[in-house]
C-alpha cells in the first residue's frame, strides 16, 4: 500500500518529527510499502542527533537557543544541527525494499530522494539542480540538493528491518528552505557552534532559498508534484542491488 499524507501541515516541529518516525514504523510493521509525508512547522527548533548532548557546553547552548526562541530537539537520523521553522518544508519518504548488497545502500537511499527532487526542480525551470557537497554549508554532505552549487536541501536517512522479514525499511528525508534569508538560519547554527566551543562556522552564501531561484513560485501548488515524483521514483525505482519490497 502506498500512502501520501496531507501536504503542508503546520504542526510543531516535535509533532512533525514524530510523524516521520510513525511513517517509518508503519513500513517496519508491514502496514505499507511506500509512504511520503510533507510538512512545514508552525514553530522553530534546532534539530540534531542525540549524540550532541555529550558535547561540552551543550546545556549552556541549549539554554541560549531556548532564550532565542529556538529550542533544541532530537531526531533519529544522522547529520549535524539543522534549523527548522515555517520557512522550511520537510519531506520524508519511507520505502520497503530488498537489499541484496549492503555496500551501496546508503548511496542508493540518498539517490532515491535526491534524484526525483532534482527532476522536480528542473521541471520548475531550475536547470542547475544537482546533488553534491557545498563547502561552508551546515550539515554538509555529498547528497545535498543544490542550485548553482549552493545548498537548497539537506538530507539524512535511517534504515531498519521490516518485522518478520529480511526486507529493509528506509526513511530518507530532506529539509528545504523555501523563503526568507539563509543568513537567519545559518546564524542559529553558528550560535550553537560557538556555545559548544566548536570553531567551525558556516556561511550564508553557501545556502539558497527556493524563492531566490523561483521568486514567483507558489509552493503549495508545486509541492504535490514533488511528492508524486518521490512516490513514483521511476529514475531509481529498481536498480542493481535494490528492489522494492
Amino acid at each position: 500500500m502506498t500512502t501520501t499524507d496531507h501536504l503542508r501541515q503546520h504542526p510543531t516541529v516535535e509533532a512533525g518529527l514524530t510523524a516521520e518516525e510513525a511513517l517509518l514504523e508503519s513500513v517496519c510493521e508491514g502496514e505499507r510499502s511506500l509512504g511520503c509525508l510533507a510538512w512545514s512547522p508552525s514553530d522553530h527548533a534546532l534539530v540534531m542527533p542525540r549524540r550532541h548532548q555529550r558535547l561540552d557546553g551543550f546545556t549552556q547552548a541549549q539554554e541560549r537557543l531556548a532564550d532565542m526562541g529556538w529550542p533544541v530537539l532530537f531526531r533519529a537520523t544522522g547529520g549535524t544541527p539543522v534549523p527548522l521553522g515555517p520557512m522550511v518544508v520537510n519531506v520524508a519518504l519511507a520505502v520497503r525494499c530488498q537489499v541484496r548488497s549492503s555496500a551501496a545502500h546508503l548511496e542508493w537511499g540518498y539517490h532515491r530522494l535526491g534524484a526525483p527532487w532534482c527532476e522536480w526542480l528542473r521541471l520548475l525551470g531550475v536547470a542547475s539542480a544537482d546533488l553534491g557537497n557545498v563547502p561552508g554549508a551546515y550539515c554538509d554532505g555529498r547528497f545535498n540538493v543544490r542550485i548553482d552549487e549552493r545548498k537548497l536541501v539537506g538530507t539524512a536517512q535511517r534504515w531498519r528491518r521490516v518485522r518478520g522479514s529480511r526486507d529493509m525499511a528506509l526513511l530518507v528525508h530532506g529539509s528545504m528552505q523555501v523563503e526568507g534569508q539563509p543568513k537567519a538560519l545559518v546564524d542559529v547554527v553558528n550560535t550553537f557552534q560557538a556555545a559548544v566551543g566548536d570553531s567551525q562556522r558556516f556561511l550564508p552564501e553557501s545556502h539558497i532559498a527556493l524563492k531566490d531561484a523561483l521568486p514567483e513560485l507558489d509552493i503549495d501548488a508545486a509541492l504535490p508534484g514533488l511528492v508524486a515524483r518521490l512516490v513514483s521514483g521511476d529514475c531509481v525505482r529498481n536498480s542493481g542491488e535494490f528492489q522494492l519490497g
